[in-house]
């Protein structure tokens, strides 16, 4: 008896394998479609760090000559981008990871307004405050928060709708390395001037944070530790000539040779890990609990 012949098609290749090569082939795409979705944060079921925006050569230049009219919207991670750490702003011991504190009262906060970019975003969308005390978008600096609109309001009325009693400044850190340092510092005090007219509330101005040291060495990224302490030091030197106080956010975040601390940085090197803010706090907390109006 003659052996049975496998069957083929017209190309000479057997059926069983053309199915197991399409097999493979779409096995490999299921695995590659997966990895995407997980690096892009796309939503498969797994939790990722919510994509920031650092402040790149490819980052728009906030305007040196004239401010933007408005600015409504904002790339920034929505509330449902982050994992909510509002149970933690409670805490009642120092994390282990850091020598400085991490203990705060929310409470204290409850009069407050956060002024700010990228970076201030994250004290609502991660939880620690309410969207009403921050006015904050991606892109902001000095010379623009006067125009922009966060929640279809601008800063003005904001301040006339909330009536907080302190009001924290976090501005410059998407202008540095773009815009004149002397540009930004009077920006600021316009900004300052402009606020204190508006409300009788104690203002306070931080310094903007460092960065880490493998952002500095991004060809991409305009920010240096040299820029951001120039900025740093004309802004102290403003500050003392207006009603406002500033307030060095940097001597819990720098290590020793003036960089970010890796474990507070984000990815990016420039924003914040969720439990940074927790330490901003405590330390805002720290500084101006004896400040009376």
């Amino acid at each position: 008896m003659g052996t049975k012949k496998r069957k083929s098609n017209r190309f000479g290749i057997a059926p069983s394998f053309i199915f197991l090569n399409l097999t493979i082939i779409t096995a490999v795409c299921a695995v590659g479609f997966l990895a995407y979705n997980v690096i892009n944060g796309t939503d498969t079921g797994i939790s990722v760090v919510a994509p920031f925006t650092p402040v790149t050569s490819e980052t728009e230049a906030p305007a040196t000559t004239e401010p933007a009219s408005s600015v409504t919207t904002s790339s920034a991670p929505t509330s449902s981008d982050v994992v909510s750490s509002q149970d933690e702003s409670s805490d009642t011991e120092s994390d282990d990871t850091t020598d400085v504190s991490t203990i705060y009262d929310t409470e204290y906060f409850d009069d407050a307004l956060f002024i700010g970019d990228s970076i201030s975003t994250g004290l609502s969308l991660y939880g620690f405050l309410d969207s009403s005390k921050v006015f904050a978008l991606q892109g902001l600096a000095p010379t623009t928060a006067l125009e922009a609109t966060v929640n279809d309001k601008t800063l003005q009325q904001t301040i006339e709708t909330a009536r907080p009693k302190k009001i924290f400044i976090m501005l410059g850190t998407n202008a540095v390395g773009y815009a004149e340092t002397e540009y930004l510092v009077s920006g600021m005090e316009d900004l300052i001037s402009s606020i204190d007219d508006m409300t009788d509330a104690n203002i306070y101005v931080l310094t903007i944070p460092p960065v880490t040291k493998e952002a500095e060495a991004d060809e991409e990224n305009y920010l240096t530790i040299d820029a951001i302490t120039d900025y740093n030091t004309q802004l102290k030197a403003m500050v003392e000539n207006t009603k406002a106080e500033i307030i060095d956010l940097n001597e819990v975040l720098s290590d020793d040779e003036g960089y970010f601390v890796d474990e507070f940085a984000e990815m990016d090197g420039i924003h914040f890990m969720g439990n940074t803010y927790k330490v901003m706090l405590s330390l805002l907390e720290s500084k101006t609990s004896d400040t009376t109006n």
